[in-house]
């Protein structure tokens, strides 16, 4: 089956996956600054720990200025195989990789992978969580969200810290919900936990997960996080 050329990448674990690519290839990347200055670089770096790329700094002092100063930049990266991944990087700070200077900035909330210079736009809302009633067909089901599928089946789920979960454990017919109103059932297995703290402060658990069976109606859900463009 042939490959979508243009996707719009909104799963974490997927564009995790992509910007170490990136870096690794030391991949070429442009920007337009604020009136319309050109802005080129390569990715000289990606931590999965702090999920921040870094950027070599140019040539010209006053253009590694300005992109310092700008609160957001759309860049436009091309991989080896001449595929261009768009993106909107923010947060840029002053750092050093190899002891040279560069300009690093937080991991983007979405990418596109296209293979044509023209972008194929699409509207990106800021959040991406579908509603989950899981282990609904277990003792006790609970509320939860799914924020996060990748397109082979791994997945993040947040939910109230006052529940106790393992790793190991499977959640039996889980309800995932999409936006429609469509529900898809499936049976999740927990892979990892962790304890985070949403920005207003309030304490959340995540529990990374893969699906214990593939079956067609999961790809809806992969297909919330991984949308395809071509037919637009």
């Amino acid at each position: 089956m042939k490959r979508p050329e243009n996707l719009l990448f909104r799963s974490h674990i997927e564009i995790v996956r992509l910007m170490k690519v990136l870096a690794q290839e030391g991949c070429k990347l442009s920007a337009e600054l604020k009136g319309g200055h050109p802005f080129a670089s390569s990715i000289v770096a990606f931590d999965p720990d702090t999920e921040r790329f870094a950027i070599a700094y140019s040539l010209h002092k006053q253009t590694n200025a300005m992109v310092l100063a700008s609160s957001s930049l759309e860049f436009t990266a091309t991989d080896r195989m001449g595929l261009h991944y768009t993106f909107e990087a923010v947060s840029p700070e002053e750092t050093k990789i190899g002891g040279q200077p560069a300009i690093q900035f937080a991991l983007p909330k979405a990418l596109y992978l296209h293979n044509q210079r023209e972008l194929p736009r699409t509207s990106v809302p800021a959040e991406l969580s579908l509603r989950c009633v899981a282990d609904e067909g277990g003792f006790i089901p609970f509320e939860s969200h799914v924020i996060d599928i990748s397109h082979d089946g791994l997945g993040c789920l947040v939910y109230d810290p006052g529940i106790n979960l393992e790793p190991g454990m499977m959640l039996k017919d889980c309800r995932i919900i999409m936006n429609n109103g469509d529900a898809v059932i499936a049976d999740l297995e927990l892979r990892h936990i962790t304890r985070t703290v949403l920005a207003d402060g309030t304490p959340i658990q995540r529990a990374g997960f893969r699906f214990a069976q593939k079956t067609q109606e999961q790809d809806k859900l992969i297909g919330v996080f991984i949308k395809v463009l071509d037919k637009q």
